[in-house]
């Protein structure tokens, strides 16, 4: 639906996703949405390289996030919003729900 503007249908499916989600690592978003892993590589550095995302490493892991000083950052989430709300459910099911893990036992709060 935003592929016109965002000049990628992939690039869509990871933006919502990461809307979604909050931050994530290329891997898993890669696994999540049945896409290339250096596709969805790609994608992030170009989105990164624009201010559109920031990223961070978390031990070995880069971790991708919306930039919170990106100008047009709130525009953006309304429009992926907005592109969410014509999304089927099964579709939102498969892709766009966060994973809930559950609690490892004995784990404090």
């Amino acid at each position: 639906m935003l592929e016109p503007l965002l000049d990628s249908p992939n690039k869509e499916k990871i933006l919502i996703y990461l809307y979604t989600n909050g931050e994530s690592y290329p891997r898993e978003i890669a696994r999540s949405l049945g896409l290339n892993l250096s596709a969805v590589q790609n994608q992030l550095q170009k989105l990164e390289s624009g201010g559109v995302l920031y990223s961070k490493l978390k031990g070995k892991v880069r971790l991708y996030g919306f930039n919170p000083r990106y100008p047009f950052r709130k525009e953006l989430e309304a429009l992926l919003e907005k592109a969410l709300t014509f999304i089927s459910e099964e579709e939102k099911d498969r892709y766009y729900r966060p994973r809930l893990r559950p609690r490892r036992t004995g784990k404090p709060l």
